[in-house]
């Protein structure tokens, strides 16, 4: 799953940067829109259905996305370009490369690799507020997510515990289209407030899961419609200024080289809930 959302979201959002601004946004809105749905559909159907009945009837959606992409996405004539990927992102950075005649040879292979590997780190430096600010929020809201989610549990409530998990990732990912949609309306350049909140979020859903302090389900939907609504404007806002801010013939890497930070975040998320989960489970109040 990850390595599939990863190269996904490299190939998308670089494939972005061929168009007009707008379609940040609409990439924003349509992701957005993609985890309504799927989650929807999933409460709807699981309702129904075991979960892995589910899981295959919702397998059939990345056949659409094989459809859109090779049948109906207009390609621009900009895709037949040479890409400017790996040049530094910074002006002042800019060397000369000796070019490699025989680049079959096993000192220019290890010069081609090196060279790479300047150039991406020269680029994270460039890109690490968007990258930063989006780690972080990432890691916060998917350590949420993942680790507290399942432990939020209300007895004063008809629902299962069961359904108020899938009701929470529903409301989770309808804060995330809002958020991801309001790019054309208004646009934040300082996106680090995001992730300093999102943290704070994680900070405030670790005490409740610990101490069951909030009294009502409905006052912890409302966070966690909050918390959709920050994850989703930092993402929107980082490469809505990645793409104003870096030139054209660089923007393809920048955006693509920034969707890592995201990635990473999940997965380091990924691997603390089980930790943090178990550890809440063990020491919570009775």
């Amino acid at each position: 799953w990850y390595q599939r959302r990863v190269r996904g979201e490299i190939t998308f959002l670089a494939l972005t940067s061929h168009f007009e601004r707008s379609v940040i946004t609409a990439w924003g809105s349509g992701t957005g829109f993609a985890g309504i749905l799927g989650a929807t559909l999933y409460l709807a159907f699981s309702l129904v259905l075991s979960p892995s009945q589910t899981i295959y009837i919702m397998i059939i959606v990345p056949c659409f996305q094989i459809i859109t992409y090779w049948l109906i996405l207009v390609r621009p004539a900009t895709l037949n370009e040479p890409p400017g990927g790996f040049e530094p992102l910074l002006e002042s950075e800019e060397r000369e490369t000796a070019v490699v005649e025989d680049k079959g040879t096993e000192s220019g292979r290890c010069s081609a690799i090196r060279d790479t590997f300047v150039k991406i780190i020269t680029g994270v430096k460039e890109l690490r507020y968007y990258m930063g600010s989006l780690f972080l929020v990432y890691a916060s809201e998917y350590l949420i997510n993942q680790g507290m989610f399942e432990i939020l549990w209300y007895k004063n409530i008809s629902w299962s515990m069961n359904v108020q998990y899938r009701v929470y990732q529903v409301v989770y990912q309808v804060g995330v289209t809002i958020s991801r949609s309001s790019a054309s309306l208004i646009h934040f350049k300082r996106i680090h407030i995001f992730s300093i909140l999102q943290f704070l979020n994680l900070i405030l859903f670790a005490c409740e899961a610990r101490y069951q302090f909030i009294p009502s389900i409905w006052i912890t939907i409302v966070l966690i419609l909050y918390e959709g609504l920050l994850g989703g404007a930092c993402y929107v806002n980082a490469f809505y200024s990645i793409y104003n801010e870096v030139p054209a013939h660089r923007r393809e890497y920048a955006l693509g080289l920034t969707s890592i930070s995201d990635s990473f975040g999940i997965v380091l998320a990924g691997v603390l809930s089980t930790v943090i989960h178990n550890y809440i489970c063990k020491f919570r109040l009775p």
